[in-house]
């Protein structure tokens, strides 16, 4: 998260948090906030770019691929979506990759979604050139069959993560006006 302090000389100073997010994208749908890859990070910086598109392209699940153990067939150009549970986020990619498909979808089997964290490449010497995201379970009936297209989107993400928010308050007690704010 990025903190800005501005003072504008009128009112007291004031702090912008600003924080990218990863969405999910499907037609008909409200956008999911998802868990990000690292490596999804540098597939944009290469386009010099903080946010945007990262993959858009008709999906593919495989219920005989389920969890992504090995490569997809027929994923040219598609993004692949695959359980969460038996195999490594980096593995998956590594196999989504191979196959040619354009992005990874890992739907969570957690019923809670916990966003805290990033999905993380073990190796930065072998880069991966696909976008990946974990998307919360309540997605997966969409994204099991009825979805047919989808788009993966790097956003500024205004909700702060509960130890943001917890600054937040913190400022704000001591008399910082806080603006959640895109700038």
């Amino acid at each position: 998260m990025v903190f800005e302090a501005s003072d504008d000389g009128t009112k007291p100073p004031t702090v912008a948090a600003l924080k990218t997010c990863d969405y999910l994208e499907l037609q008909n749908q409200e956008p999911v906030a998802c868990v990000h890859a690292d490596w999804s990070e540098r597939l944009l910086k290469r386009k010099k770019l903080e946010v945007g598109v990262l993959c858009e392209a008709p999906l593919l699940f495989d219920e005989r691929n389920a969890n992504g153990s090995r490569t997809w067939r027929d994923a040219s150009g598609k993004i692949v979506v695959a359980k969460r549970g038996e195999e490594e986020f980096e593995a998956m990619a590594r196999r989504a990759e191979s196959s040619g498909a354009v992005g990874l979808v890992v739907v969570d089997n957690e019923d809670v979604f916990d966003d805290d964290f990033e999905m993380a490449s073990e190796d930065p010497y072998r880069p991966l050139s696909v976008p990946a995201v974990l998307a919360p379970k309540a997605c997966a009936e969409l994204l099991y069959g009825r979805a047919k297209e989808a788009r993966v989107v790097r956003r500024y993400h205004r909700t702060p993560s509960p130890s943001d928010a917890r600054m937040l308050q913190f400022l704000r007690m001591r008399g910082v006006e806080v603006n959640l704010k895109m700038t």
